[in-house]
């Protein structure tokens, strides 16, 4: 029984093909496009679920508030906060510490190698965490100062195929570090990332880290709980544990530290720093799959339900034959799942194919194989499944039921009723495209807005040099004036950094405060102003001319209004000693413009004495023979360290990569949605026209001309088409305006998008069913009155 219902339901396809490619494809698309959100989305699940301790990892997190105010919130503490827990908590069974120091240049004889992400951790790194060591002991290579454990590719670039273990390599032309270890590259689906491990030891050797209660905030402590402990019962003693060792001193100035645990599954996507965005994100690309299928879905339903009436013959004549009705039913059911499964499988191969553009789109090291991760295919399966007989229900139920002198009588017209339901799922599968047209328009302005607002700095033709390591830190000065006598340059700043990613932040006591506020810093030279076109707006800047303005700060207008100055020149801050005001800057934006500009001190204090960054301001026809004349200044006076540089303007438009991959998802899938819909939309007015052709007839022949008959038509589908805009753009503008809420800098929401969006989807739904009106209203009457 099974061979026949498939010998009838692939004769039906073949008779069919048009259509039946149409079913297809369409559906097709919609799974592949669910697959690939899919496999996105179950990659950013599966984060540290390699992490065989997981169910008892935490991470200590510290929220900082002054007088009930959150001035921070994150992971990152000073170092014994680890060791103490272990002491004075029994549920604590064992802790880990690590801190990412940036980047060096390692050199290994005739090797150079500049490796990222190198990672100070404790002894305990690889008893706690599940990161591969491929050569060395794991309860040794991370216990004595200076020792490091490679990468693999790391090991390979400096010492080739040679066994590197024992052996020495020199971080910056300064340090040197013992191989006591080769370590695999951590997974992608890991929060944890390391270029290069580092004892962490070695952090008690340098005289000019703080690494007590009062140190640095730069040490991220993971806690192993022993079996059966409840995180609820140390964070219930977490309190009084803070204030025995950090908060009785800095309560007097108003700043309390509140402790809480992170369990480890869930520190991706609700702990970092990006989780709010990547849940954003996540729920965005999951409602896109929804639709996208849907619009699929409710395509395949539409056409399955229109075609399947010109079978109520059919259906009669098997019935005169003897067909029971549970015989009808299974044929019907079982050709809307061959077509289901012949769709997932034309939607495998579309996912295999488009796999590679669909991993750089969002940018994440996923598996092509991925689609076959049992959770997959198991949706696939319920899509085939549940597709499958919903679109075969209307016929295998309703059809079926009839007598077969009802079936016999032939298809007719299109009822009211089911017109209408066919209508609504058209209002259904524009709707979502429209909304998500709307959608793509406003991210997309919104991008161009931010890449291009104002930031009261100049970012062009300004190349950011790091300082990396004692020779290039100490030969700034030296650097400076060679760079000034290359052509094209222009002017030449040092600094600890470059405004594009946010500065760091130090306590400060202004004058008329009572309490220590965290304040964002940076240190600068003489030239800062001048290089990136800072204006100063009361006051002056630092000059060589005053050598007191070595111990001077200059401050920016958010500092001046927070603290309610109405003269400011002159006023103290107190950091170490007493600082005097000389100038005010203007506000310019030195992070992301998804926050305001905060407060902001600037000085020429930087630590130690040595600058981060050298910033050079070109002015030439030839920039890349500038570049080419600077690399070879650098190489004369640094040559233990490679040339490095990035343009500030290009730094500047990496930030918004994941804005870009946002606008690019929804201009992906809102085309791919378009084309399901006309698809949909072609084939419906296909069929329309077919099972109105007697009327058609009969109207040109009472005189009807081709042009109302076209509007008559045509009119049937574009009326749906107006609705689905009606419906979408108040959907659209409220998604856009929960989006925008997470920019302290974004665009009004202006009509232009909801019309340009109504606009597309009239003039596509015209071309889609016009070919078709047009042919029908252009046929001779005679051809289709002649069986009557």
């Amino acid at each position: 029984m099974f061979t026949n219902h498939l010998k009838i339901a692939l004769r039906y396809f073949f008779r069919q093909k048009t259509y039946s490619i149409i079913n297809i494809l369409g559906l097709a698309v919609g799974i592949a496009a669910t697959l690939l959100i899919l496999s996105y989305v179950e990659f950013e699940l599966s984060y540290d679920n390699f992490q065989k301790n997981g169910g008892s990892l935490y991470r200590i997190s510290v929220m900082t508030t002054k007088e009930g105010k959150v001035l921070g919130d994150g992971p990152q503490f000073t170092p014994p906060i680890g060791p103490a827990m272990l002491t004075e908590f029994p549920e604590v069974e064992n802790f880990v510490r690590i801190s990412n120091f940036g980047e060096a240049t390692f050199t290994a004889g005739n090797n150079v190698l500049r490796v990222s992400d190198i990672t100070y951790a404790d002894t305990s790194f690889f008893d706690l965490l599940s990161f591969q060591l491929v050569a060395g002991d794991p309860r040794r290579v991370l216990v004595e100062p200076y020792s490091i454990v490679l990468t693999e590719q790391a090991a390979l670039g400096l010492f080739g195929g040679s066994d590197p273990i024992g052996k020495m390599v020199k971080a910056d032309n300064k340090d040197l570090f013992k191989v006591t270890g080769i370590v695999k590259a951590p997974p992608a689906n890991s929060h944890i990332q390391y270029g290069a491990l580092v004892s962490f030891a070695t952090l008690y050797k340098n005289p000019n880290l703080f690494l007590d209660w009062n140190g640095g905030n730069r040490y991220i402590t993971y806690l192993k709980l022993r079996p059966n402990a409840l995180p609820r019962d140390v964070e219930a003693r977490l309190p009084d544990f803070m204030w025995a060792h950090i908060n009785r001193e800095t309560a007097a100035s108003g700043l309390l530290m509140k402790a809480y645990l992170q369990p480890m599954p869930r520190i991706h996507l609700f702990s970092d720093r990006d989780s709010g965005a990547l849940r954003t994100n996540l729920t965005v690309f999951g409602l896109i799959a929804l639709f996208i299928l849907l619009i699929a879905c409710v395509n395949f339903v539409n056409l399955t339900t229109a075609r399947v009436a010109r079978r109520s013959k059919e259906i009669g004549m098997r019935k005169v034959l003897g067909a029971d009705r549970s015989m009808l039913v299974k044929q019907f059911l079982s050709e809307s799942i061959l077509i289901t499964l012949l769709a997932s499988i034309v939607a495998i191969v579309l996912v295999e194919i488009s796999f590679p553009v669909f991993r750089n789109l969002v940018a994440k090291n996923l598996d092509p194989w991925s689609v076959f991760e049992p959770r997959t295919l198991a949706g696939l399966v319920g899509i085939i499944v549940v597709v499958g007989v919903i679109a075969g229900s209307y016929p295998a139920f309703y059809l079926s039921s009839l007598q077969a002198a009802q079936t016999l009588k032939g298809p007719g017209s299109d009822p009211g009723r089911k017109g209408m339901l066919r209508g609504l799922l058209i209002v259904l599968q524009f709707g979502i495209s429209i909304a998500l047209i709307v959608c793509t328009v406003i991210v997309a302005n919104q991008l161009h807005y931010m890449k291009n607002k104002d930031l009261g700095f100049n970012r062009e033709n300004i190349l950011r040099i790091p300082l990396i390591g004692d020779d290039a830190q100490l030969t700034s000065t030296l650097l400076k004036q060679e760079l000034l006598r290359v052509p094209g340059v222009v002017s030449v700043s040092a600094s600890s950094d470059v405004p594009y990613n946010d500065f760091t932040s130090n306590g400060y006591l202004p004058q008329g405060e009572q309490t220590v506020m965290m304040i964002h810093v940076v240190d600068i030279d003489d030239d800062y102003f001048k290089t990136f076109g800072i204006n100063v707006i009361e006051g002056r800047a630092f000059s060589k001319d005053f050598p007191s303005d070595r111990s001077a700060y200059m401050v920016n207008q958010t500092l001046v209004r927070t603290l309610g100055w109405k003269n400011p020149i002159g006023k103290m801050i107190i950091r170490d000693n007493a600082h005097s005001i000389i100038g005010v800057v203007k506000d310019f934006n030195y992070a992301k413009l998804n926050s305001p500009v905060e407060p902001l001190i600037l000085t020429q204090q930087p630590w130690r004495g040595r600058y981060d960054f050298l910033s050079v301001k070109i002015q030439s026809p030839n920039v890349a023979a500038s570049v080419e004349a600077i690399g070879k200044v650098w190489s004369s006076l640094v040559p233990s360290t490679p040339f490095q540089y990035a343009f500030l303007d290009e730094e500047f438009d990496r930030l918004y990569k994941s804005e870009e991959r946002f606008e690019q998802t929804f201009l992906t899938f809102s085309a791919l949605g378009i084309f399901i819909a006309l698809m949909g939309l072609l084939s419906l007015a296909s069929l329309s026209t077919e099972q109105r052709t007697k009327e058609i007839g009969i109207r040109k022949a009472l005189g009807a001309s081709a042009l109302s008959v076209t509007g008559l038509l045509s009119g049937y589908f574009l009326k749906w088409v107006l609705v689905a805009n009606v419906l979408a753009w108040p959907a659209a503008y409220y998604f856009m305006s929960r989006w925008l809420e997470d920019f302290a800098y974004r665009i009004d929401i202006t009509v232009w998008p909801f019309v340009a969006a109504g606009a597309i989807s009239i003039v596509l739904g015209w071309l889609s069913v016009s070919f078709q009106t047009i042919r029908a209203a252009m046929t001779n009457p005679v051809e289709a009155l002649r069986y009557e």
